[in-house]
């Protein structure tokens, strides 16, 4: 079964998956106020959250360059067993990548020492939802991952918005790394230094790395003197001829 989403408008999919009941801080006692929000470049609306793993595995999916869509809390189950009452169970999040089935999340913040019934009954039916929607289903546990991933996480995030004067430099940052093969990110800023400030040019190039434009490696701490290559030369220069123009009369 293929999984191509490009012709997907998505109205459908954003009114069957939109969030099925509010963010709050029932199940969160012993961690108050850690629920929140932040707006989502990549679904360009505010996403909502209610702990701090939730929102660690949401930046990531921000910063993932093969997810199309993703959905909080968008469906709800009915879990049942025989002699007990029937209730309802909301998944954290459904997310739709380039060529992959999708996959509905329950987000934890660490496996159980213990063995939780209720969990079990609630991932058993999950699986079987999941199932019958063609989509499959997994227990994470974002927090878990290796601290300097999850400080390069949400600190790229800080990365992703778009300032105005980016849309000038892009190309000419991007073609200048091409040259040089590999540079650091504060030897390539200082490459413009006569035209304008290396200050302002760094966070342009950290906005390239988290769109996926330059390469570095995420298991080390990302910062200025992180090593970096162009990731994917294809479509990222629109018209190389005026890119070596512009640069030349710059230098």
């Amino acid at each position: 079964m293929g999984y191509d989403w490009s012709n997907m408008d998505w109205k459908l999919q954003d009114h069957l998956y939109a969030s099925k009941r509010k963010v709050n801080n029932r199940n969160s006692h012993q961690h108050p106020h850690i629920i929140g929000s932040f707006y989502s470049h990549r679904m360009e609306r505010t996403v909502e959250y209610e702990s701090l793993g939730e929102r660690l595995f949401y930046y990531y999916l921000e910063l993932d360059h093969s997810v199309v869509r993703y959905y909080v809390q968008p469906v709800e189950i009915l879990i049942h067993k025989q002699g007990e009452e029937s209730w309802k169970h909301t998944p954290d999040i459904l997310v739709f990548r380039e060529n992959t089935i999708p996959f509905l999340y329950q987000v934890k913040h660490e496996p159980d020492e213990e063995k939780d019934e209720r969990l079990e009954q609630v991932n058993y039916f999950c699986e079987g939802y999941a199932r019958s929607q063609g989509w499959e289903y997994l227990v994470i546990y974002p927090k878990m991952m290796p601290s300097v991933l999850i400080r390069n996480i949400r600190f790229l995030k800080g990365f992703l918005k778009e300032r105005s004067y980016y849309s000038e430099w892009i190309d000419k940052v991007v073609y200048r790394l091409v040259c040089l093969e590999m540079s650091t990110v504060d030897n390539l800023a200082d490459c413009f230094s006569d035209e304008y400030h290396p200050l302002l040019i760094k966070p342009l190039i950290y906005h390239l790395i988290a769109r996926g434009l330059i390469h570095t490696d995420v298991n080390q701490n990302i910062g200025s003197n992180s090593s970096i290559t162009v990731n994917q030369l294809t479509n990222i220069i629109s018209d190389e001829k005026q890119v070596l123009i512009d640069v030349h009369q710059s230098t």
